[in-house]
């Protein structure tokens, strides 16, 4: 076992109220932690000393949890003496006992780390860099609270962070943001919430893998085991070697990933993710060629991939095929690697929350209930999300909301304390789990048959001076109706929970929502693009029909739901109109989600006729992904897609719904589609607002019960008002010559050519290249607009970005917009 440096990873400023500051840090021994806060901004002279000599503000200590012989984890929360002031910034220091009392300053965290300091620090050589956590040295790092107007705050966000993904690491652009605004509490991000898939569990680069097996043994202090058929195998790269994976998970754990020869499978492998997307400490040396590339005799004992058997039983052969894609894909890691330490400070300086979706555990989790029963009913299925759903409640989840996962003095520990408690017990005994915390696991999240809710409860809410927000958990409470590939509903019976009905009450002026699956689509994208360029936006994984089985396939065929990744909010329309309606009883909703692999903004205002209601408007921002685009062929296509972007925004969609049948009357003699006719039909009734028959009519006295009208929004600045945007000038086409009309259409598609090969991507609608976005608010009389600025790529080769996108809305209801109508043809 190699000796692993102290501070694996952190500091993270996490939850962040009023009257409470809570920060996560992992080491790889035992330690009290004490946190202390000050107002403004800190120098250290010392472990929790300033130079200014100012009061302490808040203050906290916490002892360490054992997850693993060389990984504890600590959130420790500093409690205030008073309340801490809104739109201020405050610094704080921790010192941990067992590194000596050293503070942050003493363990060279406030200083640009210098590769000579490597030795003492047991930090790998070829780790990267760590940079001053306070951006200068000795200052201490720092967070601004909330703002006491909504004016003033800002709330950032981002989602699909894949360690391989093609561009930049846009999670990385939000440093540059803190770093020009540092001493100015106003214009920092207040809040940064990372809507899903933090870590990709399933895409891993397969220079990757065999260092974080190796770290996952050091974290375990032994080598794990997973139930492989009737036997406990190693996690090891001989047993469970990279690239050979696919198979295994497919077969054995039944899992439906097309993209998992490098799937991380221990719960030590799992961790280890989490630590090297977040920390520059723990990397090592990746993996060579020669390395990876090699024979194995394991293959039919362990379900692994064959791959000689695609290349006439040569590893040569095989080696020199794949060269090419694993040179690019481990430069594509290496560029990942190097935004780590930037990565780290953005953590270490803004509060963080957080929430899961698929590819924390694996793609399409809990996609359908054909799919949960299968992989339910599968012990290694069923040991990968245990695994997972462990490594993801000690990284991400206790620290949304610590006082859910911590009992007060006599009385019970809450279920999601049970569950840290569990998975500490998962190490306690080495690589053989009892069957007592084995079960106990299963019990709390949910992995017993029939589908059950798990009793832990990953959704929170937290809160700023003006704004409340409700993050929602779209995973652990899915139910399912109908036929087993019926589509899930995204919370199931959980609504009242995890969005109580409105409206508020407090004061507050805005409810934030953040929902990991967008709950508002483009409706061109769901209805044309979807469909048809499923592989560009992740939405499908064969559209070329059913895959071949044979030694160099993905795994054996899959059908249904699962071939095109269907699972958003309006698959169970009735379950979408509910978390609508539920929307709909505040006044003002902003909407936060990730997921797609594209952002933008999106406006739906909603009118109901219940007397406990109030016309609504919903704003959805959705920023995605920070590092997954589309690779350089589908770009091309997304390029020649520029001069349909006012066709994707379309006009606005608009529907009437009634809790019972529609009672919309047809004229006799007119005929409409078989589909909108049994729309009117279901109880309750969604039905388009547009395209009836002349003639058709609503009774007065059965007014519809809900109306909603859904626009996409579109950056309309004038090019002179915008940053200089990466997107070149539309060549001018030529004059239509009717002499020799096919010479005109040549020149023209000649033109279109041209912009889908260059190197520009369209940013006014839609963007898809790497992204992170900040939403701002701006008072516009006695309402607010709000701004969703999408920070994206300088230029196609950049490290750097810029605010090039930016989406207004009002998020008051003009109440002399008129509501949907029934509208004739």
């Amino acid at each position: 076992m190699t000796d692993l440096p102290f501070l694996l990873a952190g500091p993270i400023v996490r939850r962040v109220d009023p009257n409470h500051a809570a920060f996560w840090v992992a080491t790889s021994s035992a330690t009290n932690v004490t946190a202390k806060v000050w107002s403004g901004p800190q120098t250290s002279t010392g472990p929790l000393a300033v130079s200014s000599g100012d009061s302490v503000v808040a203050t906290g200590t916490a002892a360490s949890r054992k997850f693993g012989a060389q990984l504890h984890v600590t959130v420790v929360v500093a409690d205030a003496s008073t309340v801490m002031a809104p739109g201020q910034l405050f610094s704080y220091d921790l010192t941990f006992d067992g590194a000596g009392n050293q503070g942050l300053r003493d363990l060279g965290l406030l200083r640009d780390e210098k590769a000579a300091d490597r030795t003492a620090s047991k930090v790998h050589a070829d780790a990267p860099l760590h940079l001053a956590l306070g951006y200068a040295l000795d200052r201490l790092p720092s967070f601004a609270t909330c703002p006491a107007s909504l004016a003033d705050l800002i709330l950032a966000q981002g989602s699909c962070r894949k360690t391989n993904g093609d561009g930049p690491d846009a999670m990385a652009f939000l440093d540059d943001v803190i770093s020009d605004h540092l001493d100015d509490p106003l214009e920092r991000p207040h809040q940064l919430f990372l809507t899903g898939d933090q870590i990709y569990a399933d895409e891993v680069a397969t220079a990757l893998l065999p260092a974080l097996n190796a770290l996952s043994q050091d974290l375990l202090g032994y080598t794990e085991q997973l139930p492989l058929g009737a036997n406990a195998t190693e996690v090891t790269m001989t047993q469970l070697p990279a690239t050979r994976r696919q198979r295994t998970v497919r077969d054995l754990a039944r899992f439906s990933t097309t993209a998992g020869q490098n799937h991380v499978m221990g719960y030590g492998e799992y961790a280890a993710m989490y630590l090297s997307v977040w920390s520059p400490r723990v990397w090592r040396t990746l993996a060579t060629l020669d390395e990876v590339f090699v024979a194995n005799a394991n293959i039919d004992a362990n379900h692994l991939t064959n791959w000689e058997a695609c290349f006439d039983n040569s590893t040569t052969k095989w080696k020199a095929d794949r060269k090419k894609d694993f040179d690019a894909e481990t430069k594509a890691l290496e560029t990942f690697r190097a935004a780590v330490p930037r990565v780290a400070r953005v953590l270490a300086n803004t509060s963080t929350y957080m929430i899961l979706d698929d590819h924390e555990v694996t793609d399409d989790w809990y996609l359908s209930k054909s799919w949960r029963t299968r992989v339910l009913t599968a012990p290694l299925g069923r040991a990968l999300i245990r695994n997972a759903l462990g490594a993801y409640a000690v990284f991400q989840a206790w620290g949304n909301d610590p006082a859910a996962f911590t009992h007060t003095s006599g009385a019970p520990a809450p279920d999601n304390e049970k569950l840290l408690t569990a998975v500490s017990g998962m190490v306690d005994n080495g690589a053989s789990l009892s069957n007592a915390v084995r079960d106990q696991l299963d019990d709390l999240l949910g992995l017993t048959q029939p589908v059950v809710d798990a009793k832990v409860t990953f959704h929170f809410g937290a809160v700023g001076p003006m704004h409340q927000v409700r993050v929602l958990d779209t995973r652990t409470r899915r139910r399912y109706v109908g036929e087993r590939e019926s589509p899930a509903k995204l919370v199931g019976d959980s609504l009242d929970s995890q969005l109580p009905k409105g409206p508020l009450s407090d004061g507050r002026e805005l409810l934030v929502v953040v929902s990991a699956a967008p709950v508002l689509f483009p409706r061109a994208l769901d209805t044309f693009v979807q469909p048809v360029a499923a592989g560009i936006f992740d939405f499908a994984t064969h559209v070329t029909g059913v895959e071949k089985i044979d030694p160099c396939s993905q795994g054996k065929p899959i059908s249904g739901r699962e071939e095109f990744d269907l699972e958003s909010w309006h698959g169970d329309e009735a379950h979408h109109e509910a978390f609508l309606r539920r929307a709909g009883t505040y006044k003002r909703t902003i909407i936060l989600s990730g997921d797609v692999h594209f952002s933008s903004s999106m406006q739906l205002d909603f009118w109901n006729k219940g007397d406990d209601t109030v016309d609504a408007r919903i704003v959805q921002f959705t920023s995605s992904a920070l590092r997954n685009p589309p690779d350089s062929r589908k770009q091309a296509v997304l390029r020649a897609l520029r001069f349909g972007q006012q066709l994707l925004q379309g006009a606005p969609f608009e529907r009437l719904g009634w809790d019972d049948k529609a009672p919309i009357q047809v004229p006799s003699g007119q005929a409409i589609r078989p589909g909108r006719r049994a729309r009117m039909s279901r109880t309750p009734s969604l039905n388009r607002a547009d395209g009836w028959p002349a003639g058709t009519t609503i009774p007065a006295d059965k007014a519809p019960d809900w109306r909603w009208r859904l626009r996409v929004l579109r950056d309309d600045r004038r090019r002179t008002d915008m940053d200089v945007i990466p997107q070149a000038v539309p060549p001018a086409l030529p004059p239509f010559n009717a002499a020799d009309p096919v010479a005109t259409y040549a020149v023209i598609a000649g033109k279109h050519a041209e912009v889908a090969l260059s190197a520009t991507m369209p940013l006014r609608l839609m963007v898809f290249v790497p992204n992170v976005s900040l939403v701002r608010f701006e008072a516009v009389g006695n309402d607010y607009e709000a701004r969703h600025v999408i920070i994206s790529q300088d230029s196609p080769d950049a490290t750097t970005g810029s605010a090039f996108t930016e989406h207004r809305a009002a998020l008051d209801l003009n109440p002399s917009l008129p509501a949907p109508q029934l509208q004739t043809v």
